[in-house]
């Protein structure tokens, strides 16, 4: 089964991609927010082209495990994709940004380069990793 990872942000949203078979996600592209029909309709083609039957849906929690105000955007985004039709997981996420940064260094990224792709990677990754073998 192949996954789309959505790393949801106030400006951007990281993409990436993975399957349950390998286990593996890879970045794809990072794409300008612009509200939730918006990203709704670019996540759903995206997916389309990709392959992808199950949605991941970062949700930034706190270091103690509990939500924060920006998951109310992941919140309302799962809401419409599933309004779609679409299968959505959320993902609590703490320190995925901080993981992307510290790849982007060893990528070569600029400092100020976005990260919300790799981002979406990491999430995605350890949706990937917790899977039993074949989904």
């Amino acid at each position: 089964m192949r996954y789309l990872g959505i790393d949801p942000g106030g400006k951007r949203m990281g993409l990436a991609i993975g399957n349950d078979v390998t286990g593996t996600a890879s970045p794809l592209e990072i794409l300008p927010y612009g509200g939730v029909d918006e990203a709704a309709r670019q996540i759903v083609r995206i997916a389309r082209e990709q392959g992808a039957t199950v949605l991941v849906l970062g949700l930034p929690t706190d270091v103690e495990g509990q939500e924060t105000p920006a998951c109310a955007r992941s919140r309302a985004l799962a809401a419409a994709l599933e309004a779609l039709g679409w299968t959505v997981k959320l993902q609590r996420e703490y320190l995925s940004s901080n993981e992307a940064r510290r790849r982007a260094r060893e990528l070569g990224f600029g400092r100020r380069e976005p990260v919300d792709h790799l981002a979406a990677q990491v999430l995605l990754e350890e949706l990937l990793g917790g899977l039993p073998c074949g989904g």
